[in-house]
């Protein structure tokens, strides 16, 4: 029985686990803030009957009065009296109390006893009338007593609905005492109609705790949603204070309904002020305006979605994210989200666009943009010209005006450009920087007399000198052209034709205009062939040194001989240094080779007589290399050489641009001791400024003039008399190359020219037969055969006494000296 009335009254499962059945018949905690909120639920849902109950319960009386006053005792009928009068007093007076005060928050627990108390005085009264009436009424009276019975529950179970033990405590009272008076009137039905209240007490008790049980889970989740809101209100509250984003709704129809504090400031306008906007008044744009109103009525949920909004003028970027808001049947009745401005970072994506687009440095477009033009040119049926523009001897003039003025030339160069190109084909050009110190030029509709002649007003422009700040650069430019579809129908295979074009200009002297040929690709790749077996023709021990023998024009010793390099290539034989030695410059072994051949040939020299001297070579690009000083010193006492016997000769570009980290090695080099011979002088830029910068000890006169002289007289006779007074006045010495007749060393000798160099003394030979030829050198003329009649020829030639005291006499002439196999010098 009692498991059975544990599952009917199992409370449902909103109690639990918070709760359990107990809970239906407890008056609570006394300071439980949920249960005083209980207990006064409870309280005022009995009161809300008050107005009724009471009526009902006077008529309920005066029925009795008249039915029953004769069959119960005086007393009995007094107590029910009393304790029903008792009843409708306190009850009018908790009516009155309610009336008078302000609306209340909570009840105690000793207003809810009280409250029984009196629910139990009033179910006592009633009980024990019914009780006693029952044992004395005859069949109708009886029935009538059942039937109040009956109705008095009911009406209390409809009171009581919330608040089973006050239920309990006149209903129960009630049925117990009708229930008493049945069997006591010893009726045969006594049990068929107590099983009837029986199980209408049952029913209307089930009821009564079902509806209890959803009362008290109502009040426990609204505590829960409480908390829960409470929870969320500080979540927003810290995201409005702390978050960069902002809250909003909006109705169907696309107006605010809802605005955070932070939107209101987005907007710059009040929070009132921005309640009922509509969407679209922020958005300058009436197509994405509308295209945002198409998608919100989809009734989807949207997220990030960038919206360009214009706020007093300006214009700012938006992110928004929102969810649809459904009423109970599924319609849509707005939505709610989240936004940020974005601004500032659509800037900076709009700006790593640009920089994906255009050249930081000059504002010109890039590879890519030049990449989309080549392939839109070679679309059209009127073909496209590519144009590679190189800066020539753009890195030394960086170097030596500063890599801040450099990128002004480059962005001078631009400007440049963008004048010749707009001022000769219009908005058929269009100038990009590939990277570097290369730009390139897209011509549109053009054949190749148009490109060739644009490429020479290129070169001729950039070839013009800057200003930048206080200093004068000068530099030149070379140009590879290629025209498209014939020498390419393909992006990539256009930009490898006018790249070849311009490599090919870039070998044979720059600053000029090549347009590609087949051949190109021919010699390109034997070059780069060469390049890459230069790269291991040092560890393969390919390359070695020659010396050529430099004689004194008096006496014809042998005063010292120039390291030439030599490359035997293991297929191609030997390669002459006028090809390798630039392959070797732009692939930058050029470092690597020369302190190979600076450290090799101080090795020979440290076996010939201390007189001897030695030249080494020198190219430009090895003064890049800040450890040239300290590569020369190291090497010097590696091999014990005096800085005195090293000569190193330089040629008349190294002094193109004046570059104060070379005037500084040179001068520490110069302090070391070691001299510096200035090649080829007069063939080249050949200028007197940088005579008198650099203390060089010798002047080498190019073997043109030295031949010159012989052939054609004047000219070049006036040309080394010229260089030779220059010398002695400046204190250097002079040596003629490239003589190899005899007749060019007599000249030689007659203008003066302190040493001779050339085929007529030795061809480039090898260490072994340079030290034989030192062995068997000496004077090869007598000075009386070279001055029969006592007159010295010489008197041009700066020569000291004491120079010509150490030179030994001679009895005869001889015939000069075996010569070497010819080899080609160091540099083409």
């Amino acid at each position: 029985m009692v498991s059975a009335v544990s599952v009917m009254f199992k409370p449902p499962a909103i109690l639990q686990p918070d709760s359990s059945w107990r809970d239906l018949f407890r008056l609570g905690a006394e300071n439980d803030p949920l249960w005083q909120r209980v207990r006064l639920a409870q309280l005022l849902f009995l009161e809300r009957y008050l107005p009724m109950n009471i009526p009902i319960a006077m008529v309920n009386g005066a029925i009795v009065l008249a039915s029953l006053s004769a069959e119960v005792d005086l007393w009995v009928l007094l107590f029910w009296a009393v304790t029903q009068c008792l009843a409708i007093v306190l009850a009018i007076a908790r009516l009155w109390r309610s009336r008078g005060s302000g609306p209340r928050t909570r009840a105690s627990r000793a207003e809810l006893l009280s409250t029984l108390v009196q629910l139990f005085m009033v179910g006592s009264g009633w009980g024990l009338l019914f009780a006693q009436a029952l044992a004395r009424a005859d069949p109708t009276d009886a029935m009538l007593v059942v039937a109040m019975t009956i109705a008095g529950m009911g009406c209390l179970a409809f009171s009581t609905a919330t608040w089973p033990l006050g239920s309990l405590a006149m209903s129960g009272t009630v049925a117990l005492g009708t229930t008493v008076g049945l069997f006591l009137n010893d009726w045969g039905d006594a049990w068929m109609v107590t099983l009837v209240m029986a199980s209408f007490i049952l029913f209307i008790g089930r009821g009564n705790v079902l509806t209890t049980a959803a009362f008290l889970g109502r009040f426990r989740l609204q505590d829960r949603l409480q908390e829960q809101e409470e929870v969320v209100r500080l979540l927003l509250n810290e995201f409005e204070a702390n978050g960069s984003e902002w809250l909003f709704e909006f109705d169907v129809s696309g107006r605010l309904t809802f605005a955070s504090t932070r939107f209101a400031e987005a907007l710059r306008q009040p929070v009132d002020a921005v309640i009922g906007e509509h969407w679209t008044h922020f958005i300058p744009d009436r197509s994405v305006g509308d295209e945002f109103m198409a998608l919100i009525t989809k009734g989807l949920p949207f997220r990030d979605i960038l919206l360009r909004v214009e706020i007093d003028g300006e214009i700012r970027w938006w992110s928004l994210s929102g969810t649809p808001k459904n009423d109970r049947e599924g319609r849509l009745l707005g939505y709610r989200g989240v936004g940020s401005d974005v601004t500032e970072r659509q800037r900076s994506a709009e700006r790593i666009a640009e920089l994906a687009t255009f050249d930081a440095l000059t504002g010109l477009v890039n590879r890519r943009i030049i990449d989309q033009s080549l392939g839109d040119g070679l679309q059209s049926p009127d073909g496209v010209a590519l144009l590679f523009v190189d800066l020539d001897r753009f890195k030394a003039v960086n170097d030596s005006i500063g890599h801040g003025a450099g990128d002004q030339l480059l962005a001078e160069v631009a400007l440049r450009l963008r004048d010749v190109v707009a001022g000769d084909v219009g908005a058929r050009g269009l100038v990009g920087r590939l990277g570097g110190d290369e730009f390139a030029v897209v011509l549109r509709e053009a054949d190749l007399p148009r490109a060739l002649a644009l490429g020479d007003k290129i070169i001729a422009r950039l070839s013009q000198p800057y200003r930048i700040g206080d200093k004068t650069a000068q530099i030149g430019a070379s140009v590879g052209l290629a025209l498209g579809p014939d020498d390419g129908d393909s992006v990539e295979a256009l930009m490898r034709a006018a790249d070849l074009a311009l490599y090919d200009v870039k070998g044979k002297g720059r600053g000029s205009v090549r347009h590609y040929d087949r051949a190109m690709h021919k010699r390109t790749e034997h070059r780069r062939s060469l390049e890459l077996d230069l790269r291991s023709a040092l560890s393969q021990g390919q390359l070695r040194l020659a010396f050529q023998p430099v004689v004194d024009a008096i006496d014809e010793r042998i005063v010292g001989f120039e390291a030439l390099m030599r490359w035997r290539h293991p297929v191609e034989g030997e390669i002459s240094p006028a090809m390798f030695i630039p392959i070797a410059e732009e692939a930058g072994l050029i470092g690597e080779l020369g302190a190979w051949a600076l450290n090799e040939a101080c090795r020979v020299a440290a076996g010939w007589p201390l007189h001897v001297k030695l030249a080494v070579n020198l190219s430009p690009l090895q003064f890049d290399d800040l450890g040239l000083v300290d590569m020369v010193r190291q090497t010097l006492a590696r091999w014990r050489i005096a800085p005195e016997r090293l000569e190193l000769e330089l040629t008349e570009s190294l002094f193109l641009d004046e570059r104060p980290q070379t005037t500084a090695m040179l001068a520490q080099l110069h302090d070391m001791g070691v001299g510096f011979a200035l090649d080829d002088f007069g063939t080249g830029y050949s200028s007197l400024g940088y005579l008198q910068k650099i203390a060089f000890s010798r002047i080498k006169i190019d073997r043109s003039f030295v031949q010159g002289s012989v052939a054609n007289g004047g000219e070049s006779t006036a040309i080394i008399q010229a260089i030779v007074a220059l010398a002695d006045r400046l204190g250097m010495e002079t040596t003629a190359e490239g003589t190899e007749t005899r007749a060019e060393f007599e000249a030689m000798r007659r203008l003066g020219c302190a040493q001779i160099q050339g085929y007529y003394f030795g061809k480039p030979m090898s260490a072994e037969d340079a030290g034989r030829l030192m062995d068997r050198s000496r004077p090869l003329v007598s000075l009386e055969e070279l001055w029969p009649q006592g007159e010295p020829a010489m008197a041009a030639a700066p020569r000291s006494a004491a120079a010509s005291a150490q030179s030994p006499g001679a009895a005869g002439r001889t015939r000069p000296l075996p010569r070497a196999a010819r080899s080609g010098p160091l540099r083409g």
